[in-house]
C-alpha cells in the first residue's frame, strides 16, 4: 500500500515538472510591469489622438492595425504574456501614430489645394482687373 502512494505521489510530481517544462510561459508567468503597462497606456492615448485628427477618414487602415494591435495587447494581458504584451502595445502606438500623422498630412495637403484655388482666383481677379 505504501508503494503504491509513492507511486503515485512520484506520478504526479512528474506530471508536475513536465507540464511546467512544455508550458513554461503559463507556470512561470511573468507579471505585467508598470512600465510595460504605459506603454499599453500610451498606445490607447495614441490611438484617441488619431482619431481625434480624423485618421478613421484619411488613413483606415493604418486605424484598423492600430486598434488590432490594442485588442491583441488586451488578450495578451489576459495569459499573460508580458512579451506578446508590450510587443502589441508598441506596434499599436506605433500604427496610430503613423494613422496620425497620415491624417495630419491629407488634411495639409487638402487645405493646400483648397488655397491653391484661392490663389488661382485672385490671379485670375487681378488679371481681369488689369484688362
Amino acid at each position: 500500500m505504501l508503494f503504491i502512494k509513492r507511486s503515485i505521489l512520484l506520478r504526479a510530481a512528474l506530471f508536475s515538472l513536465l507540464f511546467a517544462a512544455a508550458f513554461p510561459g503559463v507556470v512561470w508567468a511573468d507579471a505585467i510591469t508598470p512600465s510595460q503597462e504605459q506603454e499599453f497606456v500610451d498606445a490607447r492615448r495614441a490611438l484617441e489622438a488619431a482619431r481625434k485628427a480624423e485618421g478613421d477618414q484619411f488613413a483606415p487602415s493604418y486605424m484598423s492595425q492600430a486598434e488590432d494591435f490594442l485588442k491583441t495587447a488586451n488578450g495578451a494581458r489576459s495569459v499573460p504574456n508580458t512579451e506578446a504584451f508590450s510587443r502589441a502595445s508598441r506596434l499599436a502606438r506605433g500604427y496610430a501614430e503613423l494613422a496620425k500623422a497620415a491624417a495630419e498630412l491629407k488634411a495639409t495637403l487638402e487645405m493646400l489645394a483648397t488655397t491653391q484655388e484661392a490663389l488661382r482666383n485672385a490671379k485670375a481677379e487681378i488679371d481681369r482687373l488689369k484688362n
